[in-house]
């Protein structure tokens, strides 16, 4: 969770010091990236368990043969942002929620929360 590099993520892959990677995909490299490192995982018989956002990576860990849990905080006390962030979000149900079928991510973001958390910049 703390290595925030794909070349950090590698050497502990390949130095055999971890049996699960949790990285996030929201924090550097993007889904691209993910995927790279899911690949790498599966090669390696590592685990995938994403840090936080689920609604982004469902996909991914739905995608290899590696993934394993979704991290999900999606109580609006600890992330407002999170649980306004989306239209019609994924339902997680008894700890199970089910991949998107849209096209994509499947996700559409909120104007509302576009409005209420985001910035500007020119």
């Amino acid at each position: 969770e703390s290595e925030m590099t794909s070349f950090g993520c590698r050497s502990l892959i390949e130095e055999q010091a971890i049996q699960i990677l949790q990285f996030d995909c929201t924090m550097y490299g993007g889904f691209t990236e993910g995927k790279k490192l899911a690949a790498l995982c599966e090669l390696n018989h590592v685990q995938v368990a994403p840090h936080h956002d689920c609604f982004v990576h469902a996909q991914l860990v739905a995608s290899t043969p590696a993934g394993l849990i979704l991290e999900a905080f999606t109580d609006p006390e600890r992330d407002p942002m999170q649980a306004e962030l989306f239209q019609d979000p994924p339902e997680i149900k008894n700890g199970m929620m089910k991949v998107p079928q849209k096209p994509g991510l499947g996700l559409e973001l909120s104007e509302a929360a576009v409005q209420k958390f985001g910035e500007q910049i020119m």
